[in-house]
């Protein structure tokens, strides 16, 4: 049976708890709020199928595709203004569901928990726009994929690296993959649920009930794309140190998911069909894409997902680059695991103790630089600077 001693070892990905015959695992946050499988022993018949499904466990294996590497635009500026970077996801999901498909992937559910959720119309993928800095509860969706591919529905599944990898080793090959499109991401780290549900809590006891949250807001255009959020009071909150504390502690590696800082998923090659990132260097690609508005890096890692990809280009600006160049831009994370911030443990410890206010002055004091940056950032937005600053 599956034992977690060592927590960098384990992702939360679901593979186990979803394979179990006896479904006798179950997926239990711990004292930092990230899941972990807890076996019931007296259900469990030590077939052993949890450890060999466990991605963490398995050697990476790649086909001999040579990646490609685009610089993407969705033509469709709404679009881009809804999403993080350039609106590649959506044109990759939109024309899918237009052929049929189901799209699965991250999305805020009513109490803005994040989740994954199954998407049937090109309405709902506004659910699935914009990065989420916060780990999504998989829920039953691996079930749910592999009972589409079961019907023959063709599936669009998206998520972090480790999400992809337990759905691949899920799945076994058991399923036929011209079926199954797979989208994964160059991803930071994953932050803990816990912290993210208290957060969001203190600022709805001020505020009142939360309404709208992005992490990843252009109202200081993509340069300047800050954490945004609105409360029953009405009022749109940029610059507030309540509001971006969130933020800090994520760039920080404060709240990070212990498997994170030994990510088995840092190559530029994966098990994916498409890899997707920012593309904050557009200028040094083409500089007739730098409007400020976003772009995004798509890493095609297969050849059905070039055979795709040439279904959707017409639909989207691109600009192909050498894959070299994209990572050294922009994609380092695709190779790198961030290192664990060394007032980790001591923040988690303090978050069981202490209010917001207080963790607020401890982590992230007002000093007169954060002042002048409140002043400032709002004005150098409004003239573009941001954008300059940014490559300084």
């Amino acid at each position: 049976m599956i034992e977690i001693k060592d927590k960098a070892m384990c992702m939360g990905c679901t593979a186990c708890e979803s394979l179990c015959p006896m479904h006798c695992i179950t997926m239990e946050y711990d004292e930092e709020g990230y899941k972990y499988p807890h076996v019931n022993n007296s259900v469990c018949i030590d077939c052993g199928l949890c450890e060999k499904v466990c991605p963490c466990k398995k050697e990476l294996i790649f086909d001999d595709f040579v990646t490609r590497a685009f610089a993407v635009q969705n033509k469709d500026k709404k679009i881009r203004e809804e999403s993080a970077s350039g609106g590649a996801f959506t044109t990759l999901a939109e024309n899918f569901i237009k052929q049929g498909g189901i799209v699965y992937g991250g999305a805020f559910d009513d109490d803005f928990s994040v989740c994954h959720i199954r998407v049937e119309t090109t309405e709902e993928l506004t659910k699935l726009r914009g990065s989420k800095y916060v780990q999504s509860d998989m829920k039953d969706n691996f079930r749910l994929v592999k009972q589409d591919l079961k019907e023959g529905r063709k599936v669009l599944f998206s998520g972090t690296p480790c999400q992809v990898a337990g759905l691949v080793s899920f799945l076994r090959g058991l399923y036929p993959t011209n079926n199954l499109l797979l989208v994964d991401l160059v991803c930071h780290g994953i932050p803990s649920p816990l912290l993210w549900s208290k957060f969001i809590s203190n600022l709805s006891q001020k505020y009142g009930k939360l309404e709208y949250v992005a992490f990843r807001n252009k109202h200081f255009g993509y340069a300047g794309s800050t954490m945004a959020m609105r409360f029953a009071d009405g009022e749109m909150r940029y610059t507030d140190r309540d509001i971006q504390f969130y933020k800090k502690l994520f760039f920080d590696d404060i709240n990070t998911r212990p498997s994170c800082f030994k990510c088995h998923f840092k190559t530029v090659k994966r098990v994916s069909d498409f890899t997707i990132f920012d593309c904050w260097h557009v200028n040094e690609i083409d500089k007739s894409l730098d409007d400020d508005e976003g772009t995004t890096w798509v890493l095609v890692q297969s050849a059905k997902g070039l055979d795709y990809f040439e279904q959707v280009r017409k639909q989207v600006n691109v600009v192909e680059a050498p894959v070299e160049k994209a990572i050294q831009l922009d994609g380092m994370l695709a190779t790198h695991c961030t290192t664990p911030n060394p007032r980790r443990d001591e923040f988690f410890k303090d978050i069981q103790i202490h209010g917001f206010d207080e963790l607020l002055e401890k982590y992230f004091p007002m000093t007169i630089k954060k002042r002048i940056v409140n002043i400032v950032k709002p004005i150098f937005g409004k003239i573009g600077l941001i954008k300059i600053l940014k490559r300084l």
